[in-house]
């Protein structure tokens, strides 16, 4: 606790010395306008003049150098009004807004030649070369967002220059790893600081309707930013308007109503729902009916926000399974109406409130809210999809933003949040769809009952009953001597000439029952049984594991972990046998006593004429160990037809019957193919965790002549809890655990388990200085992270798990400066350079995983003492204005990665365990071209390429550790990451005709209110790693391949998205017509290592051959084309 006090000590000093060092610092707003007002005929400056935002109470006047700055502006675009008594007014309008970034409007005022005032407008011209940006960032508005063929986050980051997504929903920028990137949603980070399976990437799916600008940071971003080593996200959701009620309605779907025309679908549906605008009811009504009637003249708005999306995946089990084997799903209540479940289903909700008591001061509450429930998809269970995970995510925020403007040249913000995350994945539950089975659901695996097959139907065939009329006897065995004692009529399951295991007796052997006490072990004893089949005799059936000892077979016992069974089949043809005359109606050839016709005659009954009788009933006189063998002439079952005995060959071959156990209509042979319906993987896994985030930030700013300086400090406090139990099937025999004190759940179940809670501190500090010499722009700053971690808490736990002694840290903290630079060499170009140095705290499983199994290399073991990740990044840039509207902007990269996490092998306890270690490195290069075209005209698009290089030692966190599963060594020396993208090719090309004009195309006219989008990727295969058997790779012995030394197939995908307006009973429609992989490319996500191909799996002698069924997963390919069609409404 004394390291804890003394880093609180030292935060809180740094920032009262810097409180006191300049006493009005405050926090710089989303965005800002600023320039210099100008005489039109003297270039003099204009001093005195108002310069103000139209609509809202936000401006500013000229000081004696004419200039002014308008601070706390959010993304928007504007009308700026310039006002003097001695000068006409001027109006600018399309005053775009961005976050964080600075708009320069610097208009000449003409002088009054009357009293009149004459109004002038004139249409802001935004320089295409921002000189304020010292970074490589994209900027995208809800207008261009709206039109393009995207709905997520990922897919608006998949068509940045320099990003890397994969099917997973993972990003990669400069060839980072996955989970490097830091996502902000209106200014609160969000994302599991667990990671994992809660990682930002794969739950922030936040669609284009909410979303009012976008912009992502791929080099030198602000020392306001932080743990993040690749990139920085920022989102900066709507808010309503103070003067208009909108409404907006948006409904797309895949499903046109019949099979033929839904060869592409998703069974998709996708809902959202809007409604923004100025407060009808609390300041009108509600307020007032209390007497306070303080908000009368307040703005305070409303935006309001919902959606819906519903689909079965790009892979859909109902595409796969079969009739016996489809599973249902479940469905969720809203407000008394049960709504189906998919595959997906996503329900996401957001409302926030905007409140300004004074023209200076800002309030914004916002309230979101997330629950996405999905099945996974697992290809190995095709036919066992009812049993197939099932996850549910569950995420919500609340937030309150406090910015007020001091004067003109401070401002301040505070930022106080809550955020929980929860995450629950189960083995499917087939008795009630949707839902998932609890670790005590299961059977151990001591409680498992068995038979054998001995008759090849794929069920149990249990003895015909015998009315027991006699008094039973026993042999006399001590302790059996009260066994089958009963003297009245009654049904059992018969007498056997063999021992049966009964489960309560944990290898006991029922004794050999006489009933008739004659010393003889009979068949029947003279008791008469029900003959079920018909066939005249008593059948014993199958030998049965009754674990349970109730005499029959329960079937919610049987084995259903990872059984890949082949289905039972009759092997080779059936030989009928030779006739005989059954005198005493046994249905057995008895020597001696039935009749065997041995001639030359028509009566012959001996086919083969070898002067006895064959039959599968056989003869006593034969030895019955001996496989009776077919001879011509012997009667048989010829089941395929072909005229010829066939004899059994222990495989299956086409025409032999077969129990259809999937219902697929063909035989499956096990072995390495799908599993058995009703069957589990073998790792089923029961996963529960919770994250509680609470987070107070507070930003600075003060403008000091040419110099804009920002400061500010953030404290984080995460609570967590993590339960995960591997194989419940099976007893759990490890150290004892629990979580955050409490008796962890479930304690007698799973092979591995993995239980903690904990509540680390986290905090940082910043400093920026942004300053104008002339025309250069110059970003200088620092940041400050720490760490604080209760170190006795976790001695006790270290004791508990056997993790021996060894130092364990409390805290820990970095620095890290952050340059940039943005010089014009021209009115038409700049350059610009930033250097960095970065720093992630590791996703804190990786620090607090325990695996308490007490087994060699049961997973990998977390490390309390786990350091921040580190990344240098050097990067430099040109920007080049073709014209009023092309540009081109040329950059490069150099980046190094330290301390990146990976596992290693020690000894602790005893055991041999993999430990997460700070041990790896990488490096990424790379330069990327884009020219973009913004306005003037109807066309806008981008066009970009990217060369780079992404190395390193492992691609994984983990990546020794199933180095060591797969018994391979690790990398010695750095090779291509996984992500190593060598060329990309990227186009995103928008054509907008608005209703407003009437456009001709070669001097003909054309329709207007439409709109085109069309988006492009092409990019290099990514790297995989041959096999030793790859065909042509020739190694001597102990030689290793070299890791990603070869290269999948080159991706290529075009998407569309075609709208139509138009307008009907005074509400405005658009037609919306989007599709994706619009040539259907079969793109290639994953491919085999022996063969370099994603349909066939199946090397024999380096020769390759087709694959199997089972080769042919549908994930190795990315998606096919999807059509969908919509309909928006606004009003």
């Amino acid at each position: 606790m004394q390291g804890r006090l003394r880093l609180n000590f030292t935060s809180f000093l740094l920032t009262f010395l810097l409180l006191v060092a300049i006493p009005g610092m405050v926090f710089a707003g989303p965005g800002q306008i600023k320039g210099k007002v100008t005489d039109e005929s003297s270039g003099e400056a204009v001093i005195g003049a108002s310069v103000f935002i139209v609509g809202t109470a936000l401006g500013a006047q000229t000081d004696f150098n004419g200039e002014y700055i308008i601070r706390q502006v959010e993304p928007g675009t504007y009308v700026i009004r310039v006002t003097h008594i001695d000068y006409n007014s001027v109006d600018i309008t399309e005053v775009d807004v961005k976050p964080d970034l600075s708009f320069d409007v610097s208009p000449k005022l003409k002088q009054k030649v009357s009293e009149l005032d004459v109004k002038i407008t004139v249409t802001a011209e935004r320089d295409i070369i921002d000189k304020f940006e010292v970074s490589n960032q994209v900027n995208i508005s809800k207008e261009e967002i709206s039109h393009r063929p995207v709905t997520t986050v990922d897919e608006l980051l998949g068509q940045v220059a320099g990003v890397v997504t994969n099917s997973s929903g993972d990003v990669f920028i400069r060839g980072g790893r996955a989970g490097e990137v830091a996502y902000y949603v209106d200014g609160v980070p969000i994302g599991d600081p667990l990671g994992g399976l809660g990682q930002a990437g794969a739950q922030l799916s936040l669609v284009s309707g909410s979303i009012q600008e976008f912009t992502i940071i791929k080099d030198g971003f602000d020392p306001e930013y932080g743990d993040a080593l690749s990139g920085i996200v920022k989102i900066t959701t709507r808010t309503g308007s103070k003067d208009n009620t909108n409404i907006n309605f948006q409904y797309i779907t895949d499903d046109f109503g019949n099979s033929s025309l839904n060869k592409y679908s998703r069974n998709s549906d996708y809902v959202r729902f809007s409604l923004s605008g100025p407060d009808p009811l609390f300041k009108s009504k509600v307020l007032p009916a209390l007497g306070l009637n303080f908000l009368e003249d307040k703005e305070f708005t409303y935006y309001f926000y919902a959606e819906v999306d519903k689909n079965d995946g790009i892979y859909q089990y109902e595409d796969y399974d079969s009739p016996i084997t489809e599973r249902s799903y479940d469905a969720f209540n809203l407000l008394g109406i049960d709504i189906p479940d998919r595959r997906y289903n996503k329900y996401y909700w957001m409302a926030n409130f905007k409140f300004r008591p004074r023209p200076n001061l800002k309030m914004i509450v916002s309230l979101k809210d997330s629950q996405t429930r999905w099945t996974l998809f697992n290809w190995e269970q095709r036919y066992s999809s009812a049993l197939a995970p099932v996850q549910e995510e569950k995420w919500s925020s609340a937030s309150l933003e406090i910015s007020q403007t001091i004067s003109k040249s401070m401002n301040y913000e505070l930022l106080l949040s809550y955020k929980v995350n929860e995450l629950n994945q189960k083995p499917g539950d087939p008795n009630n769809p949707g839902k998932g089975l609890d670790p005590d659901q299961f059977y151990l695996d001591s409680e498992w009952e068995s038979w054998n097959d001995t008759i090849p139907n794929g069920i149990y065939d249990p003895p015909e009953p015998i009315i027991n009329l006699f008094p039973d006897s026993t042999d006399g065995t001590p302790g059996n001597e009260n066994y089958g004692a009963y003297t009245g009529p009654a049904y059992t399951w018969g007498e056997f000439n063999f021992d049966i295991n009964r489960q309560s007796g944990l290898g006991s052997n029922f004794s050999e029952f006489r009933f008739n006490d004659n010393n003889i072990v009979d068949n029947l004893e003279g008791e008469p049984f029900i003959d079920l089949n018909g066939n005249g005799v008593w059948d014993r059936g199958e030998f049965l594991n009754d674990k349970n000892g109730n005499g029959v077979l329960d079937y919610d016992r049987l084995p259903n972990i990872d059984n890949i069974n082949r289905e039972p089949y009759i092997d080779g043809d059936s030989i009928i046998g030779e006739p005989f005359t059954d005198v005493n109606a046994n249905n057995i050839y008895d020597r001696g006593i039935d009749i065997f016709i041995k001639s030359t005659g028509p009566d012959n009954m001996d086919f083969n004429h070898n002067g006895q009788y064959d039959g599968p009933t056989g003869d006593p006189a034969q030895d019955l160990l001996l496989p009776l063998r077919w001879t011509p002439g012997i009667p048989f079952v010829d089941r395929n037809g072909n005229g010829l005995y066939d004899p059994p060959n222990n495989r299956y071959d086409a025409g032999e019957p077969f129990v259809d156990v999937n219902g697929n209509g063909t035989f499956d042979g096990g072995s390495s193919e799908f599993l058995a319906p009703m069957n589990y993987y073998v790792n089923a896994t029961w996963h529960k965790r919770k994250t509680e985030t609470y987070r107070a930030e507070f930003k600075i700013y003060r403008q000091m002549g040419n110099h804009e300086v920002k400061s500010g400090f953030a404290l984080q406090k995460n609570k967590f809890n993590y339960q995960e139990i591997v194989k419940p099937y099976l007893m759990y025999t490890g150290r004892p655990d629990s979580v955050g004190g409490i008796s962890a759940p479930y304690p007698t179940r799973g092979a591995f388990r993995d239980m903690f809670a904990y509540d680390p501190l986290g905090g940082t500090f910043y400093l920026r200085d942004k300053i104008e010499y002339g025309s250069m722009i110059a970003s200088l700053g620092f940041r400050w992270d720490f760490f604080l971690q209760d170190k006795y808490d976790l001695v006790e736990v270290a004791k508990n798990d056997d993790l021996g002694t060894g130092i364990i840290l409390g805290d820990r903290q970095k620095f890290s400066p952050r340059i940039g630079f943005s010089y014009p060499i021209s009115d038409k170009a700049k350059v610009h350079f930033n250097y960095g140095h970065f720093f992630q705290l590791p996703a804190l499983n990786r620090m607090y995983s325990r695996n308490t199994s007490a087994i060699n290399e049961n997973d990998v073991l977390g490390n309390y003492n786990l350091d921040y990740q580190k990344t240098i990044q050097y990067s430099f840039g040109v920007k080049y204005a073709m014209s009023e509207n092309y540009s081109v902007d040329f950059s490069g990269y150099f980046k190094d990665e330290f301390d990146k996490i990976n596992s290693y092998q020690v000894q602790i306890g005893g055991l041999t365990r993999q430990q997460y270690r700070n041990s790896d490195y990488g490096r990424g290069r790379g330069i990327e071209l884009t020219v973009e075209k913004r306005g003037g005209g109807y066309v806008n698009g981008m066009f970009s390429y990217t060369y780079a290089f992404a190395f390193g030692k492992a691609s994984q966190t983990n990546e020794n550790y199933l180095s060591d599963f797969e018994l391979s060594r690790d990398p010695l020396s750095e090779s291509a990451l996984d992500n190593d993208v060598r060329h990309s090719l990227k186009s995103s090309i928008q054509v907008f005709i608005p209703s407003t004009v009437k456009p001709r195309l070669f001097g003909l006219p054309i329709p207007n209110g439409w709109s085109l989008s069309v988006e492009t990727i092409i990019e290099s295969g990514q790297p995989f790693t041959p096999s030793k058997d790859y065909p042509g790779i020739a190694t001597t012995t102990g030689e290793d391949i070299q890791n990603n030394s070869l290269r999948r197939p080159t991706i290529v995908n075009f998407d569309i998205r075609f709208t139509k307006d138009f307008k009907l009973a005074s509400l405005d429609y658009k037609f919306i017509v989007w599709i994706e992989n619009v040539f259907d490319n079969h793109n290639v996500d994953y491919v085999y290592s022996n063969t370099g191909r994603p349909d066939t799996g199946q090397n024999i002698n380096q020769m390759i051959i087709g694959g199997t069924e089972y080769d042919n997963n549908p994930s190795n390919w990315e998606y096919g084309r999807q059509i969908r069609v919509g309909l928006e409404i606004n009003l």
